[in-house]
């Protein structure tokens, strides 16, 4: 079974001599979709995009983040087990030399608010890693740090 996707990027030229590096051409691109919301994306400020729009590599650790948290809530819908909360604080590392650059790693951590044990969470985890179609398809190590909470329990 396949399944396509589609989207339209398209960059214009609107170029700022504010720039400090990157040259004097725009780095934004709208990205668009007949199904959604356009997104307005830029270079990593260190590559002379603006800071303030997403970047390459953090849509791509979005996608990874998403893909893993949809994976687990499936697994978990799975196996009967009620997930209360999920929030994920993602970080990746790229490394730039000799005039090419490539993500290295990226970390997942979930913090997983359940009445499971943490030992389910874990299980679940597994299975998202085993399900996730975005991890295996990169060539550079997705780490998961979990924390597991439960509910009415005191964060502060």
């Amino acid at each position: 079974m396949n399944h396509n996707f589609e989207i339209r990027l398209r960059w214009h030229n609107s170029s700022s001599t504010e720039r400090e590096i990157g040259g004097d051409y725009s780095h934004e691109a709208i990205i668009t979709s007949d199904k959604h919301a356009a997104l307005v994306a830029s270079a990593a400020g260190g590559f002379g995009g603006d800071v303030r729009l997403w970047n390459p590599e953090e849509l791509l650790m979005a996608a990874l983040a998403q893909c893993h948290m949809l994976s687990f809530l499936y697994a978990a819908h799975e196996a009967g087990i009620e997930i209360v909360d999920y929030v994920d604080e993602t970080t990746g590392t790229m490394s730039y030399q000799g005039g090419s650059g490539a993500m290295t790693s990226v970390t997942l951590r979930p913090t997983i608010e359940t009445t499971a044990s943490a030992g389910d969470v874990d299980r679940l985890h597994e299975e998202a890693e085993a399900m996730c179609v975005l991890r295996a398809s990169v060539n550079f190590p997705v780490n998961v740090e979990s924390v597991t909470t439960f509910p009415g329990a005191n964060l502060n």
